[in-house]
């Protein structure tokens, strides 16, 4: 869904840092058609064949904490898109943060940032759940701070937009003040340690944010006349946000069904590829790996590991049998053979993260579907007829390497709604 008002905006000039597969680009083609990603940096080989694949250019693979002033002001971007490096704030990783050699991209474009002639006016980062409490982000803060941005923060997953896939994420948008506000002339080292300090509240964790509401109904109810009230103590400085836009879609998660390849694209042959071998389930005594079912409306994060041995805490594994049976006994795993469990395939779980996807069919699914329906798929669109760009993998890209490519990268919608009622809304 675009931006209502991006045709009177200033020309938006991205450049794509830890570009993976491309989500963050895909994001922003959903998000603002005025505008385009200019340059994009990874060194990934494998991602970069995909990413090369559907955009029809490589990456740059020149360290990032290896550029120079000259390297990033030549491209004249005004915005900043990054996916830096999630593995030193994993809870599964050696919480070696600012220091793990991983994040050695991120500390230098926060070390870089103020020595540019001219610092991007839009900044966007996404990263994982444990990002928020890091020094990697309180470096990141204080930096935005002392440039004068207007910060938000959240943490928020996707079963907040209607995608039944429970991947909880950190976002940080962040865009150079218009206005100067009437705490500027406060030290600002005191700012700091204030932001800092309040961390807790000062991230969002519902959609809309909950300013976004007040402000909204304050804007529809009062319409600029009520002096006498106090004024709104709150993180949302944007005098109009696009609530109006933002359909309501808290109590209409999309089934699991629908984001399921269907069986004349699934044949009987492709479909033993994506079975779990029965030794990875007879040696997971008592582990309780999460296992749904097509009528269900969640499915848990897929990580990189997915479709691998790891089974338990990589990501769900889909029921095909006996669809009325519930009462799994982990303590038996073989009994949970007779289950038909398998990996979800890289398309259904590229559809959970929103990645414009080819229709399943030439009759274009969407379409067929009568208004409520449409409704309840948009958003998120399951599949985007409009777009430029969908994601399609090389052949010589196994299924393995997909999860691992899909498991590190993030959700294109959320990405996009973010994008477009936050960080580029007015």
């Amino acid at each position: 869904m675009e931006n209502s008002k991006n045709s009177t905006q200033t020309f938006i000039r991205c450049i794509e840092f830890f570009s993976g597969i491309g989500g963050l680009h895909y994001a922003f083609k959903q998000a603002w058609s005025n505008g385009e990603v200019i340059a994009s940096f990874d060194i990934n080989i494998v991602a970069n064949s995909v990413y090369k694949y559907n955009f029809g250019k490589n990456p740059i693979t020149k360290c990032i904490e290896s550029l120079n002033v000259d390297d990033i002001e030549k491209y004249e971007a005004n915005c900043w898109l990054l996916s830096p490096p999630c593995q030193p704030y994993t809870r599964g990783g050696k919480g070696l943060d600012d220091q793990d050699q991983r994040a050695k991209g991120l500390m230098h474009l926060i070390e870089i940032l103020p020595k540019l002639s001219k610092s991007p006016e839009y900044i966007f980062l996404e990263n994982v759940l444990n990002f928020e409490k890091s020094r990697s982000r309180e470096k990141l803060i204080i930096q935005l701070h002392r440039m004068n941005y207007e910060i938000h923060e959240c943490l928020l997953t996707s079963l907040q937009f209607g995608i039944p896939n429970d991947r909880l994420r950190y976002y940080l948008m962040a865009r150079k003040k218009i206005i100067i506000y009437e705490n500027i002339g406060e030290n600002i080292e005191n700012l700091e340690k204030k932001y800092l300090k309040q961390s807790t509240t000062n991230i969002h964790r519902s959609w809309p944010f909950e300013c976004m509401l007040l402000n909204n109904n304050n804007n529809n109810n009062n319409n600029h006349n009520n002096s006498d009230n106090k004024k709104t103590d709150n993180k949302c400085h944007h005098n109009q946000w696009l609530i109006n836009d933002i359909p309501n879609i808290t109590s209409s998660i999309n089934y699991l069904s629908n984001y399921l390849d269907d069986d004349d694209i699934l044949n009987e042959k492709e479909l033993e590829n994506h079975f779990v071998k029965e030794k990875y389930i007879l040696k997971s005594h008592d582990f309780k790996f999460d296992v749904v079912r097509p009528i269900d409306q969640r499915s848990s994060c897929f990580t990189k590991s997915y479709g691998s041995h790891h089974i338990f805490g990589s990501g769900s594994l889909i029921q095909t049998k006996k669809l009325e049976f519930t009462n799994y006994d982990f303590k038996n795993p073989k009994s949970l053979l007779e289950l038909g469990l398998r990996f979800f395939t890289p398309t259904e779980v590229a559809r959970l993260h929103a990645f414009p996807l080819k229709p399943k069919n030439s009759d274009n699914f969407v379409d067929n579907l009568n208004m409520q329906d449409k409704i309840l798929l948009s958003p998120p669109r399951l599949y985007d007829s409009s777009s430029t760009y969908y994601l399609e993998f090389p052949d010589d890209v196994s299924i393995i390497q997909k999860h691992r490519l899909l498991g590190n990268s993030l959700n294109v919608f959320v990405v996009a709604e973010l994008l477009r009622c936050v960080l580029f809304n007015y």
